[in-house]
């Protein structure tokens, strides 16, 4: 074994090991977490605020939180990520990247994508197959064996998502006020066409997601000046139990929801946004997130419900340039994430 390897299983230790294992085992494909991916979102505004955007994504990358939320791009515009997913950007023990492109088209936007998530030098171990192990079981025998790899295969999962999005302006008349209130409704969809390649097998599906928000200006429900912007929405994701078929068999990426709502306001130059989310992934867990802007900067937190893991990042607008970043800690390490959006 090389230098290099031996120093990447050395720092990797049992989170190699334990996701080895985990690929190799017989339903290591199946059901709860293919397509898992794709749950990971897009940008580094989103993951800063502790993945809770569903009723207050209104940038390029909202196909990720909330389709509904590309509805409210003004112009067209560009979007790139780059992430390390745990470790350093020089070596990561997972890449994660994404290119975007969205363009005003019949009363609404049109946005395309590409997602690709990849991990390297997994370690190929002893299958047992021939006995009915569990995963820790055959954990145990591994390390038992010495935990010398076979040899190494790498884990490629790849979307592309083509979406649309329009907003819809109703008024929404209370028969004892004297005015209607105006509303903000937009609404969208995805079409995912997903490509997943794990050591020498590979699988590809197709799903759609939709979404949904809600805006209201306080002042026009209360008639107090200053008090901002309330939202809801909605995302369902997979709602149509996306197929994702392999060389030998097939999966599904089950469908989930996530509801949550959104507060803005300000003063002065300074704005904030508070959200709160409740993700129906496996179980609910609720996500709360922050956002603070003075002029062309953004300072970000969140927290990641059960996980109880707290996220961070900052912004910075200039032009038609939004630079940002964010950070995760996780027992694999730390994540990193940049993105930028470019309007024209």
């Amino acid at each position: 074994m090389s230098t290099t390897r031996s120093r990447i299983i050395s720092r990797r230790g049992a989170a190699t090991l334990g996701l080895a294992v985990a690929l190799l085992a017989p339903a290591a494909r199946a059901g709860r977490y293919a397509g898992e991916f794709l749950s990971l979102g897009g940008g580094a505004r989103g993951l800063a605020m502790g993945q809770a955007l569903v009723a207050a994504s209104d940038d390029a990358f909202s196909c990720f939180w909330n389709p509904a939320g590309l509805a409210l791009v003004d112009r067209r515009s560009v979007s790139g990520m780059a992430a390390s997913q745990f470790g350093s950007f020089s070596d990561p023990l997972g890449v994660h990247a994404q290119a975007g492109l969205v363009w005003p088209i019949g009363g609404g936007n049109l946005a395309l994508n590409y997602v690709r998530f990849q991990v390297d030098d997994i370690p190929r171990f002893p299958g047992y197959d021939d006995a009915d192990y569990t995963f820790e079981e055959r954990r145990r025998l591994i390390e038992e064996a010495g935990g010398s790899p076979l040899g190494y295969f790498q884990s490629v999962d790849q979307a592309l998502l083509l979406s649309f999005a329009k907003r819809n302006e109703p008024k929404l008349h209370f028969g004892w006020l004297y005015h209607d209130i105006p509303l903000s409704v937009p609404f969208g969809i995805n079409l995912k066409l997903i490509r997943s390649e794990l050591d020498a097998s590979a699988g590809s599906g197709i799903g759609l997601d939709a979404g949904a928000q809600l805006h209201a200006e306080l002042v026009d429900l209360t008639g107090v000046k200053n008090l901002g912007r309330i939202s809801a929405g909605a995302r369902l994701e997979n709602f149509t139990n996306t197929g994702l078929k392999w060389d030998g068999g097939e999966d599904a990426i089950h469908y989930y929801h996530v509801l949550g709502a959104a507060w803005r306001a300000g003063l002065g130059d300074l704005s904030w946004t508070l959200t709160r989310d409740y993700d129906h992934h496996y179980d609910t867990q609720a996500r709360t997130g922050l956002e603070l802007r003075y002029g062309g900067l953004a300072l970000r937190a969140g927290h990641q419900g059960r996980d109880g893991r707290l996220t961070y990042g900052a912004g910075f607008h200039a032009g038609p340039l939004d630079l940002d970043y964010a950070g995760l800690d996780h027992d694999l390490g730390r994540l990193h994430r940049m993105s930028f959006i470019y309007a024209f």
